[in-house]
């Protein structure tokens, strides 16, 4: 199982709410950023349990430490309960339905109703809005008043993985608290005993955004074996501009999502790196070394070339350039770069 509280107490946001509750000066309404969408839930249960909880930390053993992990605490209240519906007021676009657990105007009218009836065992109410990014208008501006002036005691935490979808109005009403992505120690420590094969978890978290969600869930993708040894293969065979086209047609067939395609090549491209300059133990994915061993066209100057190459592409990307013709440039650029490298 993995221990949520060891990860999130060395992190900003952690130390920023102990230090309200310790000072006696819980702000009336938090967002707690995270990218990490799988995680979210958990991150946001631990640190309302940080507000509630009466030692000055997580004990995590404690009932409201228990109920809250359970979504069970009377007076820890998570938002949504509603169903998704379309709108009978005509609120929202005409046709249009909410998504699936998504807050709704319902949700934030029962959230007020719920805030003036008071605490039944903690000496504070927190309402809890999970995936606050995906709060419909409506919803938001029924919340503005109650967010800026909430009966005493009460508390209001938004969880999300983005703020762009946020009223400026809701935002200017919250203290913005964020959790940055973990370096890969830490995502490695927090998995170790979960994730048995250490190798595969490795390559996993490698090829990961610095959260947790997406490390497992690479860990547990069968796919991502199947990419590093198309990858592979590419590196040892793409010798001409003929095996450029071959190889974008396959990886575009294949359906391969691009950012998972640069990180796979970024790390066995670093893997290949150091394998030239003789330092064997310092390779990420040991399982690929014979592979690497074959890829004899390469050169320190040609790795350097195609690793500079891999960060341009991933910029080039977040810009929303067209993947197909990046795809194509890229291999292009890592292949020119190898024959203008041998001839030197």
């Amino acid at each position: 199982m993995i221990d949520f509280t060891a990860i999130i107490q060395n992190t900003n946001a952690y130390r920023l709410i102990q230090s309200d509750k310790q000072k006696g000066n819980l702000s009336h309404a938090y967002l707690i950023l995270t990218s990490d969408k799988d995680m979210l839930e958990d991150y946001v249960k631990l640190l309302v349990s940080l507000m509630c909880c009466e030692t000055d930390g997580v004990c995590s053993n404690c009932r409201t430490c228990r109920l809250i992990a359970d979504k069970a605490h009377p007076d820890v209240i998570f938002y949504p309960q509603q169903k998704a519906k379309k709108d009978k007021d005509k609120e929202k676009d005409k046709g249009a339905k909410a998504k699936l657990d998504t807050v709704c105007t319902e949700d934030i009218v029962s959230l007020i109703e719920e805030s003036y009836i008071k605490p039944i065992e903690c000496d504070k109410k927190v309402f809890v809005i999970l995936n606050a990014q995906d709060m419909t208008v409506q919803a938001q501006n029924k919340l503005l008043k109650t967010l800026e002036e909430p009966p005493r005691n009460v508390h209001i935490v938004l969880g999300a993985t983005s703020e762009f979808s946020l009223l400026s109005t809701v935002k200017s009403r919250v203290k913005k608290i964020e959790i940055q992505p973990f370096d890969n120690q830490t995502i490695f420590k927090a998995l170790e005993n979960e994730c048995q094969d250490h190798q595969k978890l490795n390559l996993a978290i490698s090829c990961g955004d610095g959260t947790i969600g997406k490390a497992l869930s690479l860990y547990g993708d069968k796919s991502l074996q199947n990419l590093t040894e198309l990858v592979l293969d590419m590196l040892v065979n793409m010798n001409s501009s003929k095996d450029v086209l071959k190889y974008s047609t396959k990886i575009t067939d294949q359906k391969v999502d691009l950012s998972q395609f640069l990180s796979v090549l970024q790390l066995l491209l670093r893997d290949l790196l150091v394998l030239e300059q003789k330092n064997q133990s310092l390779i990420l994915n040991k399982q690929a070394i014979d592979w690497l061993e074959k890829t004899k066209n390469f050169n320190t100057g040609s790795l350097i070339h195609a690793l500079e190459t891999v960060v341009e592409a991933t910029k080039r990307k977040k810009f929303n350039m067209n993947e197909t013709m990046l795809l194509d440039w890229l291999l292009f650029q890592i292949l020119e770069g190898k024959h203008k490298w041998q001839k030197l």
